[in-house]
């Protein structure tokens, strides 16, 4: 029998919730987005600190996750970014004041609606953000050539996952796809491209977190965020986690930086 493409490390019948959350609370909201090839769940942990600060949290499946790689491979990163848009709109409706708090891919995707829709977004808290990846063969490969992956059989297509939680007992019951499709690394990357362009231009205040031993996303990401966005209010070093800061050893950490820097711009 093959291995199943969505992995569900847990070993209980019923495995951790990867679906879409929205806990009610006050009329300050936060958006929270997990990363490629992830889901809900590794902004659950972050969603629930925040609720019982008072916020309503609105946690969102961008598209293609939770499902197969075939529907992840099918995407482009409009089809995400139309994810987060949606989860915007349902948040404004209950809040006055609401911030964006993206993982990975969703940092990206923060930016990009901050610059696209200013009015939308009051604050980003920017988490793990992959403007460049650590490994640095698929950012040679020529923009137009990129796309181009999608002709390449399947064997060639998936690229195995690095290890990017440092803590086992978070990784033991983790759940994702079990492999990183090349198409959605080049929709990745397209983002990535269009949303170091647009950095000088947004304005809302942000808090940046980055791991120095993220694998993924490494410690120069954290620079150039820095360097680049107008209103960087904090910007945080972690020292023990890898890629996935929300549930790895410095989650607790990653939700107080939030909550008061939420509490101060919001």
């Amino acid at each position: 029998m093959a291995a199943p493409e969505f992995l569900d490390r847990s070993g209980s019948s019923t495995g951790p919730n990867t679906g879409d959350f929205y806990f009610q609370g006050g009329r300050r909201g936060c958006l929270v987005s997990h990363g490629l090839t992830g889901t809900p769940y590794e902004m659950r942990f972050l969603g629930e600190q925040l609720h019982r600060a008072g916020f309503t949290v609105s946690g969102v499946t961008l598209a293609g996750h939770t499902s197969s790689v075939a529907d992840l491979e099918r995407c482009r990163w409009q089809d995400w970014y139309e994810s987060i848009e949606r989860g915007v709109e349902r948040l404004r409706r209950d809040c006055d004041r609401v911030m964006i708090a993206g993982l990975s891919l969703g940092s990206l995707l923060a930016l990009h609606l901050a610059h696209q829709s200013p009015r939308s977004v009051d604050a980003l808290a920017l988490l793990s953000t992959p403007l460049i990846l650590g490994n640095p063969w698929p950012q040679r490969i020529p923009f137009p050539v990129h796309r181009l992956v999608r002709a390449l059989p399947a064997r060639l297509r998936h690229l195995q996952k690095r290890s990017e939680i440092a803590d086992p007992e978070a990784l033991a019951v983790h759940p994702g796809y079990r492999s990183m499709p090349l198409p959605a690394v080049a929709e990745l990357l397209a983002l990535a491209r269009r949303v170091r362009a647009e950095l000088r231009a947004i304005e809302q205040p942000s808090l940046v977190i980055q791991a120095q031993n993220d694998p993924t996303a490494p410690m120069v990401n954290l620079e150039i965020l820095a360097a680049e966005l107008p209103n960087v209010v904090k910007a945080v070093r972690l020292s023990r986690s890898r890629h996935v800061i929300t549930v790895d050893f410095d989650k607790q950490q990653v939700a107080d930086e939030l909550r008061l820097f939420a509490d101060a711009v919001l």
